[in-house]
């Protein structure tokens, strides 16, 4: 591979050409872990009015001071419960009953907790036994949010809270950035599927399912299209099988072997090469090319390198299509645990264990790096970025590492 490029510049040119997909409307219920497709301001304060934040009653707090010295009665004069809008004002000397959410009556300007009121003997009184301030114990209008404020912003993954958000805001369907469409593709004579009996030499086929879950995980619509066998034809099947996707991921095929048809089959379907062999390891025959706007990337077969490839370019071409600003895996520092000995020329990605608790992070390489063992990908949470003209690193040593699931749990 002559023309191997370095794995910036690689990761550059799939941005380059994975362009956000268009905005639809979809159901509240379906929004969680969508990509919002614009800003979301308030079309009104929320809340929209002055609330009770405590049961007990609403009154003036100037009718309170009189309690510091003992207690002071006031004439009730309603019972409001959530919901209910008073009949009328607060006039000096009176309070009217109040549970918690029940908006404020004109003329009262604080609540007082129901745990510092006793019933009088007189019905229709309330015994006040402790002054209040102005403002004790209410919720203002427009406390959490005001009228015309941003709340959501366009490219946000879309969480529990946010739906609630969106839910109080009023709005029952909500704009989001239209999935991209992923079609994966195993190739091999020597793989059979998980619920199949392997022959002499074969093994099953873990790609196919990793490579979508993948998928799903970044935020894509995820089709598994089978296993396409050493043959031109059948693999020519399967890829048209993937028309209308926008992204096609192939694993196997992309090496320099006799059987490796994957890169043929693609230039005689129109598909335009970007690149082929990345100065990266694991991964190193990584493919890229263009049909269109269809985006096609040929993963290695050995299960490592095709998870790790993944990570490196086919999500960070999702998350762009989803509209996100920040795309990949999130980046972190870390202090390596134990010394690295490794072979210069390029770029590594190390399967790496964090380790211990507290402000400084460790980390220590998986004790097998080699592209068949996927265990490391099970154990390994991150991976430990090594550049490629470094040959040792020292126990100590702080490195760049990238989280594989998830964010960053420290703060960029």
């Amino acid at each position: 591979m002559p023309d191997m490029i370095d794995y910036q510049e690689a990761r550059r040119l799939v941005l380059a050409a994975a362009k956000p997909l268009p905005v639809e409307l979809i159901p509240l219920a379906e929004a969680l872990g969508r990509t919002l497709g614009s800003d979301i301001r308030t079309r009104e304060d929320i809340p929209p009015f002055a609330k009770a934040a405590m049961d007990g009653y609403a009154v003036r707090a100037e009718d309170t001071r009189a309690a510091e010295a003992g207690s002071v009665e006031l004439a009730v004069t309603e019972d409001l419960a959530a919901g209910r809008t008073a009949r009328r004002a607060v006039a000096p000397g009176r309070a009217a009953r109040i549970m918690t959410g029940a908006p404020l009556p004109r003329g009262a300007d604080a609540v007082v907790m129901v745990e510092d009121t006793e019933k009088s003997g007189d019905d229709g009184k309330v015994k006040i036994g402790r002054e209040v301030r102005p403002g004790d114990n209410i919720g203002l209008a427009g406390e959490d949010v005001r009228k015309g404020e941003l709340v959501l912003e366009r490219g946000k993954i879309l969480g529990p809270a946010d739906i609630g958000m969106l839910a109080a805001l009023g709005r029952p369907r909500v704009p989001v950035v239209r999935r991209p469409k992923l079609a994966v593709i195993s190739t091999g004579d020597e793989i059979v599927e998980p619920g199949e009996k392997p022959a002499r030499g074969q093994i099953r086929n873990s790609n196919g399912w990793a490579l979508s879950a993948l998928a799903l995980s970044a935020g894509a619509e995820a089709f598994y299209l089978g296993i396409a066998r050493d043959k031109g034809s059948s693999l020519r099947s399967k890829i048209r099988r993937a028309e209308g996707a926008d992204i096609l991921v192939l694993s196997g095929g992309v090496s320099v072997g006799d059987y490796d048809l994957v890169k043929d089959e693609l230039r005689t379907l129109g598909v335009r090469p970007v690149f082929w062999g990345v100065r990266i390891k694991p991964g190193k025959p990584v493919f890229f090319g263009r049909r269109g706007k269809l985006l096609v990337f040929g993963l290695p077969g050995n299960p490592t390198s095709a998870m790790v490839t993944f990570h490196l370019f086919v999500r960070p071409a999702v998350e762009r299509m989803l509209g996100r600003e920040k795309t990949g895996p999130p980046a972190g520092r870390a202090v390596l645990a134990s010394d690295l000995v490794l072979k210069p020329g390029r770029t590594q990605f190390l399967r790496g264990l964090l380790e211990g608790e507290g402000p400084v992070c460790r980390v220590n390489a998986f004790s097998d790096q080699r592209s068949g063992v996927l265990r490391s990908m099970v154990h390994g949470r991150v991976l430990i970025v090594v550049p490629a003209d470094v040959s040792r690193l020292e126990r100590g040593t702080e490195v760049e590492i990238l989280f594989l699931e998830g964010e960053s749990p420290w703060p960029s």
